[in-house]
């Protein structure tokens, strides 16, 4: 041990006065074996990890999280370390204490990387690689997941034929996490469109368009659309259709022309008709679609032929009479003849079989003002015509073997036809309860419904209280007594020509019932009012009320006592 030594003077007698301290110095050797202890100390720490969509920044909760780290041991060696939570609300994920010897702390563990992977099923991080040193002590790092994403295509076609829809309009409306975007696309030639850039786990809604065709939509998640068959995946576009009708005339006279032949050319095909035959020289075509495009072409013996196109099926519908009238220009030496009925008013209709020199050439039918018409004739021409009609007694003498020259005054070319008289039916007696022309069961009461097409007419009959009994409610009680609707006809499958609907009481209650029928669906070429027949049975006898009913119309028949 050494000394330290302090001098001091003495102000007496300026004798020096020695003062000798002593102290003992820290063995500075100690620090050489404490140093490696110090070192070996564990340090710990926690690593925080908060999860968030990528460019959005919305927390990624509840999620599957998965990191893999080292661990390094008092001595060195490392030992990889899995930990699997659930992000919490804020999807932050928290792996605590992990410890660290204080020499690797200093020298080395600033290097280290975890991996970390978490996913929800809508958004995902695989195997992504972080270093230690990036994880502050105090603070979150924020690592971004990427949508789970999938790319889906999807089909739009025709749903008639099923053929592909090229340029149709797609709109897209995606929905994630309850935020709505939108965008516009178009299918392909084959009909295709892709769905790109969205999580499996967001919902999408398909509105698919194209002028000429309703519109169809599809909804669902993208991870529901991604096992979907292909058909499921297709958009079905119905065509919307309608109905054309064209005039033919004479061009000289402005008359209707019957029996004119229209071809139609659509879409790479040819439809024929004839004008029809009741007078008014109009042709129809129906169920065409409506974004086609049309060209027409009309011809007739003794006519030249003429074209009518560059309108679509819904422009021609839209079109007035005269624009819809084509017009054949006769040829040379074309006589005009009129069918009268036994007043001299015109008469339409008739058939009328043309010989020219004892040939049969033609038929033609009279139109709306009796007219029609025998083209192509010589001089020397001998013209024959035999007229008839149903309900008329035939002519073939009017005109017969005669020639231009004979037949120069519209007096020798107009044809009477007089009607044939009917006998009257004579009509059934009274209280008459044949019941054997009807279907169904009978009871006290009974009403019943006929008709002759395949139209569906609906019965409907209310009762004393105020129940209506028709196809949708088919059995009611009032009072003790019980309607039953039993017979229903011409609904869905199954039509027929002859259909009858019946509802019957065993033991009506008394009071008034109210008999109506309901046009319910149209099925006739024509629009005329069709007819009908209503059959009341009860302990009186038989009643029969006729009438006639036009599309869509609803007709209260009459009102029936029951004593």
């Amino acid at each position: 041990m050494k000394s330290n030594t302090i001098t001091v003077t003495s102000s007496e007698n300026s004798g020096d006065v020695i003062l000798t301290v002593k102290r003992n110095k820290f063995p500075w050797w100690i620090f050489l074996f404490l140093l490696p202890l110090i070192l070996l100390i564990p340090i710990k720490r926690d690593i925080n990890i908060q999860y968030a969509q990528q460019g959005s920044d919305i927390a990624v909760a509840k999620a599957a999280a998965t990191v893999t780290y080292p661990v390094t041991s008092t001595f060195g060696g490392k030992t990889m370390l899995t930990v699997k939570d659930t992000t919490d609300t804020e999807g932050k994920m928290v792996i605590r204490d992990v410890a660290e010897p204080l020499w690797y702390k200093l020298f080395g563990g600033h290097s280290d990387s975890l991996f970390t992977s978490c996913g929800n099923g809508c958004y995902s991080l695989k195997n992504a690689g972080y270093k230690y040193r990036d994880f502050p002590p105090d603070d979150f790092k924020k690592v971004y997941l990427g949508a789970v994403a999938s790319v889906e295509t999807l089909f739009v076609a025709d749903a008639d034929d099923g053929e592909p829809i090229p340029e149709a309009d797609i709109l897209l409306v995606r929905t994630v996490d309850g935020n709505s975007t939108s965008d516009n696309v178009k299918s392909d030639v084959a009909g295709q469109f892709d769905i790109k850039g969205m999580p499996l786990c967001g919902t999408v809604k398909v509105v698919a368009s194209k002028e000429g065709y309703e519109n169809d939509t599809l909804e669902a998640s993208l991870f529901d659309i991604s096992n979907m068959t292909d058909e499921e995946k297709t958009l079905h576009l119905k065509p919307l259709k309608g109905c054309v009708k064209v005039i033919v005339k004479n061009l000289n006279t402005k008359t209707l022309l019957t029996d004119a032949t229209v071809t139609l050319e659509i879409n790479g095909a040819a439809r024929t008709m004839k004008t029809n035959t009741n007078g008014v020289g109009v042709g129809m075509f129906d169920s065409l679609r409506i974004s086609s495009t049309l060209k027409f072409t009309a011809s007739k013996a003794g006519y030249a032929d003429t074209t009518l196109s560059g309108y679509t099926v819904q422009q021609f519908m839209n079109l007035d009479e005269e624009k819809r009238t084509m017009y054949l220009r006769p040829l040379t030496k074309s006589l005009v003849f009129k069918n009268v009925d036994g007043t001299g008013a015109a008469l339409s209709g008739v058939k009328n079989e043309i010989y020219k020199n004892g040939n049969l050439i033609a038929t033609e039918y009279s139109n709306n003002a009796g007219e029609f018409v025998v083209a192509n004739i010589l001089d020397s021409d001998k013209l024959s015509i035999a007229a008839t009609k149903t309900g008329y007694n035939g002519n073939n003498t009017k005109v017969k073997n005669k020639t231009l020259a004979q037949l120069n005054t519209q007096d020798s070319r107009t044809i009477p036809l007089t009607k044939i008289e009917q006998p009257k039916p004579t009509p059934p007696p009274p209280n008459n309860n044949k019941q054997d022309d009807l279907k169904g069961e009978s009871g006290d009461l009974r009403i019943n419904l006929q008709w002759y097409c395949r139209t569906d007419l609906d019965l409907h009959v209310i009762d004393p209280c105020g129940n209506e009994i028709y196809f949708s409610k088919r059995k009611a009680t009032c009072n003790g007594g019980t309607g039953i609707l039993d017979l229903d006809a011409n609904a869905l499958i199954g039509t027929t020509t002859r259909p009858q609907e019946n509802i019957y009481w065993l033991k009506p209650s008394p009071g008034t019932y109210t008999i109506k029928v309901v046009c319910f669906k149209w099925r006739e070429r024509s629009q005329n009012p069709i007819s009908y027949n209503i059959s009341i049975v009860d302990k009186n006898g038989r009643v029969d009320k006729r009438g006639t009913i036009a599309k869509g119309q609803t007709i209260t028949v009459c009102k029936h006592t029951v004593n």
